[in-house]
């Protein structure tokens, strides 16, 4: 049964929680209000701050609403990038979106145009291996790593076993997904 009361108050706590980037506070909100939800509390166990540095705008642009396949393609062409998948915050919403860091932990975003207008204030993610991304892709046919739905192959995996368990997971399975047994026609 829910408890709108403690959900209430724990919302308010979160709005003024000053130590927290919105877009985490955005996922511990989630959290209140939706108990059990897979794909938030995977965001917050495994999930971290990145900061935005002088160069995280300064990518060719990719396809404008397209943030994962643009991350994806970057971090699989460019072996010094990281692929993050997680929430950036825009005006202090917290909004799923993917983006690549690199070895100082720096964004790298191809698909925001410039964040540097003050509009884009955080990015909370998962950093996730190059290679599980390449096979995760293959495996759910779709961009995008922690969505429940798209990523039906290989997310609940990763949310059952954690984050380096559940992509070691994948790592270890064949190049395609196993396929289900076809039923046999009657003869007749």
């Amino acid at each position: 049964m829910l408890d709108i009361e403690a959900i209430t108050k724990r919302i308010a706590e979160l709005e003024n929680d000053t130590g927290s980037s919105p877009a985490r506070r955005d996922l511990m909100m989630r959290a209140a209000m939706w108990e059990g939800h897979l794909p938030t509390e995977f965001l917050i166990a495994h999930g971290r701050d990145y900061a935005i540095g002088p160069d995280s705008y300064k990518l060719p642009r990719g396809e404008q609403g397209q943030c994962f396949m643009n991350s994806a393609h970057l971090a699989i062409a460019n072996p010094e990038m990281i692929y993050v998948e997680g929430k950036m915050a825009c005006h202090g919403i917290g909004l799923d979106h993917a983006w690549c860091v690199d070895a100082d932990g720096f964004v790298h975003d191809p698909t925001i145009r410039d964040g540097h207008d003050g509009h884009i204030s955080d990015y909370y993610g998962v950093p996730f291996k190059t290679d599980y991304l390449r096979k995760a892709l293959v495996w759910n046919k779709y961009y995008g790593l922690l969505d429940y739905f798209t990523a039906n192959k290989t997310a609940p995996k990763l949310y059952e076993l954690g984050l380096e368990a559940g992509q070691d997971w994948l790592l270890a399975q064949g190049a395609r997904p196993p396929r289900k047994p076809r039923k046999k026609k009657a003869a007749g």
